[in-house]
């Protein structure tokens, strides 16, 4: 008997411990979905406004695929983020807000350097590396962009 309720203490310690891990990543998860929806809204509506003509355009369609790659395992010095825009890649430094590698149009840069600037984005990429399960690399799905057009 007294095996048995060891057992079962073991598995209900077991199950809370799975519980906050989980709760934790699923945090994590919020934070990077609402960043990563707030760039792509960013990029759509400041490009609208410069052009007027690109509203509706097939070619805004391309951030339905917009993904941010937050690898909390680097060894780097600097904290960085991937963001992919189609087949095209590039990662930023969090602190500087300086692109690092890869390539995306050179507006996209200057509208995600703009937008990785804004003290909330840097306040709340940054919180993702100060979390205890930091020790994972978070792959973000793309946001939805249906009804995008109507916020714009």
């Amino acid at each position: 008997m007294f095996e048995v309720n060891i057992f079962l203490l073991l598995v209900i310690l077991l199950l809370t411990f799975v519980k906050m891990l989980y709760n934790l990543i699923m945090q994590e998860r919020k934070i990077i979905d609402k960043l990563e929806h707030d760039l792509g809204h960013f990029l759509i509506g400041e490009m609208c406004k410069s052009d007027p003509m690109r509203r509706g355009s097939a070619e805004m369609y391309k951030y339905k695929g917009l993904t941010i790659n937050v690898d909390t395992k680097s060894k780097q010095k600097e904290k960085t983020i991937s963001i992919r825009i189609g087949a095209l890649e590039a990662e930023f430094k969090i602190d500087s807000c300086d692109k690092s590698s890869g390539a995306l149009s050179p507006e996209e840069e200057r509208l995600i350097m703009i937008w990785l600037g804004k003290n909330e984005n840097q306040h709340s990429l940054k919180s993702i590396f100060k979390r205890p399960s930091a020790k994972k690399e978070l792959l973000i799905i793309p946001f939805d962009l249906e009804n995008v057009y109507e916020k714009i």
